[in-house]
């Protein structure tokens, strides 16, 4: 089993993906199982993975099914299942490619976590390609240390950290992965791409839910910058690096909840902390943070906002 390894595929109203998505996973080479847990379908998804195997009848393929909703229950509920020493998380609507599980063993047979390249390909057809962050804490914090299915897992690793936490609604991956960190998995970085990431039409998403996955997305980066402080992991310089990432991301919130995002700025800046000139923040703003601080200047920049572009 320990050149072998488990697929954990999530199934919610895919049927459009499915079967190609098991294509890919049968190009596989080393794939000891694969697991479809249904996530309760309304469309015609379990008849597209039935028919599918009807087809193949001697790949290994199980069909389960979780009435809890949400992909990270649906996940947990194979990892009681697996075997084999490695688990690959696949999304339904995403495709593996060729060798990419053998490949990554191959390359890291000690890594409990090893982080992946990836193709995206968008609505319009473009793509871009996508290589982890060789720093795992910065990775972390950027959310640049792979992708759920680009990435493969030790499963012993995961059942150290009992597995995803169904109760959060967004940031589970990063979440995941950052309690294996602080659990001490060891991560290594395959930078080749060996997945297909698409961007699929997926329902509207309210401005409250937008609001509150940014906000789950700061309370984490909170916790791993808190995290890697305290364990010393970081420079100077890297501790700039995070403090910039996140403060990008909090004055994406403070058009929408001012109020916290002052909370948070409060909690995790220091004094001496200035930002620097970027696509989020000009000249002209770092110019008022510097004189009047994080609340004044982003009351100053919704002023501005309201009077001269609406």
């Amino acid at each position: 089993m320990l050149n072998l390894a488990t697929v954990i595929i999530p199934c919610f109203n895919v049927g459009k993906y499915i079967t190609e998505c098991l294509e890919s996973v049968k190009e596989q080479d080393c794939v000891h199982k694969t697991l479809v847990v249904d996530n309760n379908s309304q469309d015609d998804t379990i008849a597209q993975v039935k028919a599918w195997q009807q087809k193949h009848p001697n790949f290994p393929l199980a069909l389960l099914h979780e009435k809890n909703q949400g992909a990270p229950a649906a996940r947990n509920a194979a990892l009681s299942f697996v075997e084999t020493k490695w688990v690959q998380f696949l999304d339904a609507d995403d495709l593996l490619l060729p060798n990419k599980i053998s490949d990554q063993i191959n390359l890291y047979p000690n890594a409990d976590v090893i982080c992946g390249g990836a193709y995206f390909r968008f609505l319009d057809g473009t793509e871009e390609t996508a290589a982890p962050e060789e720093n795992i804490p910065i990775a972390l914090i950027k959310g640049n240390a792979g992708n759920t299915c680009s990435n493969l897992f030790s499963a012993l690793s995961l059942k150290t950290i009992q597995g995803w936490d169904e109760t959060l609604k967004s940031s589970q991956e990063y979440d995941l992965m950052f309690r294996l960190w602080k659990a001490g998995a060891s991560f290594s970085i395959d930078s080749t791409p060996r997945a297909l990431i698409r961007q699929r039409v997926h329902g509207q998403i309210s401005t409250s839910n937008r609001q509150e996955n940014l906000k789950r997305y700061l309370k984490l980066r909170e916790q791993m910058l808190q995290e890697f402080k305290e364990r010393g992991v970081l420079n100077n310089q890297e501790v700039k690096i995070c403090l910039q990432q996140i403060f990008d991301s909090l004055r994406i919130l403070a058009k929408s909840d001012l109020s916290y995002a002052i909370k948070l700025h409060s909690r995790i800046y220091p004094k001496t902390f200035q930002p620097s000139v970027n696509a989020t923040n000009s000249q002209l703003y770092i110019q008022a943070y510097k004189l009047f601080g994080f609340r004044l200047a982003e009351k100053i920049k919704k002023w501005v906002t309201n009077c001269f572009y609406k």
